[in-house]
């Protein structure tokens, strides 16, 4: 019974995560304590590194490439992608149904474009 468990609890939590929204990412960045803050940026910058390192093994991310969604600045901080993600909801309100993966995505494209991209 216990292995059952277990083995249900390792099935749920992937599809939970599945289901994280850019209006949950929103509300969670909105908070003011530390562990929210940090809970917030640590999503954003981990979401971001996923999508550089997504694309880096389909063609790379050294300069512009098919479907590179952002180029970020060598110094770019966290609070700067976190800054760009708000900004992006708060433009677009049908961003906040979107997988908040994709929000970081398409907030830090319309933030950090790649030049020279066609």
């Amino acid at each position: 019974m216990l292995r059952a468990l277990i083995c249900l609890s390792a099935l749920a939590a992937p599809i939970s995560a599945l289901a994280f929204t850019g209006a949950q990412l929103t509300k969670l960045c909105a908070q003011t304590d530390v562990a929210s803050r940090n809970a917030c940026k640590g999503y954003v910058q981990g979401a971001a590194d996923g999508v550089y390192n997504t694309i880096d093994a389909i063609g790379g991310t050294t300069g512009p490439r098919v479907g590179q969604y952002f180029c970020l600045p060598p110094k770019t901080t966290p609070q700067s992608l976190v800054d760009a993600i708000r900004k992006y909801v708060a433009e677009d309100p049908r961003a906040g149904d979107y997988n908040a993966s994709t929000v970081v995505s398409l907030g830090l494209g319309k933030a950090y474009p790649c030049k020279g991209r066609d």
